[in-house]
């Protein structure tokens, strides 16, 4: 009888010691979770650090390449004014074109000007180019700078926006094919609220845009978020729990107090990982803003690129 006694206290005595290492350990698992999370973020950061440097140095050796091509055009044993020596007539429209372009344009407030990647729904080929939105309507330019088409904005009939970053405008005619021209550019989301406002009866979503455009909030960021208030709720339970436990009732004083739901030096542990989850959690999060403005000047470097490599493409095929 009195070992069954003695039994039955020892269980009770190591019940609570039980539930705060169970919950000490499933704190110390989620810790190690976003440890775990941490490391591969950083791990991805540091990929894009070494994508921008690539594209540094890939800028850097197009400049390069562009002084070759420019002694190349214009070579030093030819004893004449630039170019003269490569069909002289070639640049001259193109400026007076520039330039007379230009100032029409300086007449009327632009509003937004960004480069783009072109295609005319006649033609399969892409090439650069650049969009520009005035309050009166929008205007399309080549590499060149050459003016390619001018919808008013009465003369637009619908704007389909096919992704965050691709659009399509068209102009219907009747008994001639319509005016339509496909757009792709890396600064498109600062372009389409515009057209929203300009063009609000006329624009239209399509699926994967209006899902993208949903989504537009960093899930992890949220789940570090989440991480910290679901620990922060946890430890809250765990303090409610053990302020609950002195109402039982049939107990003395003096053993609810000699018995808590957790012990004193799980308490300081629980606090101790939970302060470390906020500081990994805080650390995500601005990791992940970090990469967000990182992905942005990567993706402004590749069409800088793009466009530069296609100049050149260009350039050479007028030298041979």
């Amino acid at each position: 009888m009195l070992l069954s006694q003695s039994g039955a206290a020892v269980e009770e005595s190591s019940s609570p010691m039980t539930k705060g290492k169970e919950l000490t350990g499933l704190m110390a698992c989620t810790q190690k979770r976003l440890e775990d999370t941490a490391r591969v973020l950083h791990h991805q950061g540091e990929q894009l650090d070494s994508i921008s440097r690539g594209l540094d140095k890939m800028e850097s050796d197009l400049d390069v390449a562009d002084r070759l091509l420019t002694e190349l055009e214009s070579p030093s044993w030819w004893p004449f004014s630039f170019k003269l020596w490569k069909m002289p007539s070639e640049t001259k429209p193109k400026w007076d074109a520039s330039m007379a372009s230009s100032k029409a344009l300086g007449k009327e407030g632009i509003v937004i000007k960004i480069p783009a990647v072109i295609s005319q729904k006649t033609e399969s080929h892409v090439k650069p180019g650049r969009l520009t939105v005035f309050v009166s309507g929008l205007e399309i330019h080549n590499s060149d700078s050459l003016l390619m088409h001018r919808f008013e904005r009465e003369e637009v009939d619908d704007i389909k926006v096919h992704t965050p970053y691709e659009i399509s405008i068209r102009q219907r005619f009747i008994g001639k094919p319509d005016i339509a021209y496909r757009l792709i550019s890396a600064k498109m989301p600062e372009v389409i609220p515009i057209l929203e406002v300009q063009f609000s009866k006329k624009i239209e979503f399509l699926e994967d845009a209006l899902m993208l455009r949903s989504t537009r909030t960093s899930p992890l960021a949220e789940k570090g978020y989440s991480v910290w208030h679901a620990a922060s709720g946890l430890s809250d339970r765990a303090m409610h729990c053990e302020a609950s436990s002195g109402n039982q009732e049939g107990r003395p004083l003096q053993l609810q107090m000699s018995e808590p739901l957790i012990s004193e030096g799980d308490s300081q542990e629980l606090r101790q990982i939970l302060r470390k989850l906020k500081d990994l959690a805080l650390d995500a999060e601005s990791e992940l803003e970090r990469q967000d403005e990182a992905l942005d000047g990567i993706t402004a470097a590749v069409d800088r690129t793009t466009l530069t490599i296609d100049k050149h493409n260009r350039r050479v095929k007028k030298l041979t």
